[in-house]
């Protein structure tokens, strides 16, 4: 096989991060076509990533290339929807309802693929660094994030809310 035939297609896409110590940061990754945000961040040599054209959206500085420490992330979404969060959930996962509350008091809701019998404390053991939470709202304000990938680190309890 060809050094060519292995390389796998890459795309520049845009990421919106909020940080532990609240603030945010609007930027671009390299990532390949079919990778889930959540692996490419648990992913990342020592938990630095490349940022390119990373703006403050407080100041609108901008940064054209930034190496950025992913444990210091909270949230991390896609903007504009090109990438899957998590990988896609097998036929013998359900999707279930849950309330996450993040150290410094926010509260999230949203959801998780967890497989039949699966306990949520067996999820966050073997997501590594980050979980995806879908159809993501901060709670009581009712804000609507969409698909998130959130730090296991950033999260002080997690509990089932049935529908």
């Amino acid at each position: 096989m060809s050094t060519t035939a292995r390389l796998r297609a890459t795309e520049k896409k845009r990421l919106h991060l909020v940080m532990r110590d609240g603030t945010a940061l609007e930027a671009a990754i390299v990532i390949t076509d079919d990778m889930p945000l959540v692996a490419f961040l648990t992913s990342r040599k020592g938990g630095w990533m490349n940022a390119m054209d990373a703006r403050d959206p407080k100041t609108g500085a901008v940064e054209s290339h930034m190496v950025l420490q992913t444990d210091l992330i909270a949230l991390a979404s896609a903007p504009d929807a090109n990438m899957a969060i998590t990988a896609t959930a097998g036929s013998t996962s359900t999707m279930r309802q849950v309330e996450v509350k993040l150290l410094g008091g926010q509260t999230l809701q949203g959801t998780v693929a967890l497989a039949s019998g699966q306990r949520l404390s067996d999820l966050l053991a073997q997501s590594g660094r980050f979980i995806g939470l879908a159809t993501t709202t901060v709670l009581p304000a009712g804000v609507t994030l969409g698909d998130v990938a959130v730090h296991t680190g950033a999260i002080r309890s997690v509990a089932e809310r049935r529908v």
